[in-house]
């Protein structure tokens, strides 16, 4: 069992709800079209998350704690670096709402980085998989949720590529 706050299980089951209205589990992590902001550097960076999230898993699934370690490691560092580059598009683009994402993704961060150390603690294979599940949803929330909110601000903007 996963030592964790309530409001982050709270959270990983409202993703997971999103998630499945969509036909996925967190589990089953792929990249949908519907993802796209259709803005090149926003959409880069969430392919890479993406495949470091890939890569999180197989290395659990394999039973490779350190390797976990790691690629978890990359993952908030990588993730870190996207907000900063993604909060400072939206400085530039005027998004009304800027200061209000950069919150929401400091949020992400922090609840992430909580789980990740309450993944640190656990000892058997199968909660250690689970906690590493939980702490990815947090990320995966600013695909599915958090930057869909973008969605019609650039395109009413005209700042995403043509279909």
């Amino acid at each position: 069992m996963i030592v964790t706050l309530s409001t982050n299980r709270k959270w990983f089951c409202a993703l997971n709800t999103v998630a499945r209205s969509i036909g996925k589990t967190v589990r089953q992590l792929e990249w949908l079209d519907t993802f796209e902001l259709r803005v090149p550097e926003i959409d880069g960076d969430h392919r890479v998350m993406l495949d470091l999230m890939k890569a999180i898993q197989r290395a659990a699934a394999a039973r490779d704690r350190e390797r976990v370690e790691h690629c978890l490691d990359r993952l908030l560092a990588f993730s870190q670096s996207h907000f900063a580059r993604e909060e400072s598009l939206l400085k530039r683009w005027k998004y009304p709402d800027t200061k209000k994402h950069a919150a929401y993704h400091a949020g992400l961060l922090a609840r992430a980085e909580t789980v990740r150390q309450a993944c640190a603690k656990i000892e058997t294979p199968e909660a250690f998989e689970e906690c590493c599940e939980e702490m990815m949803s947090f990320l995966v929330a600013d695909v599915v949720s958090g930057d869909m909110k973008l969605k019609s601000f650039l395109q009413n903007a005209g700042l995403v590529l043509p279909v």
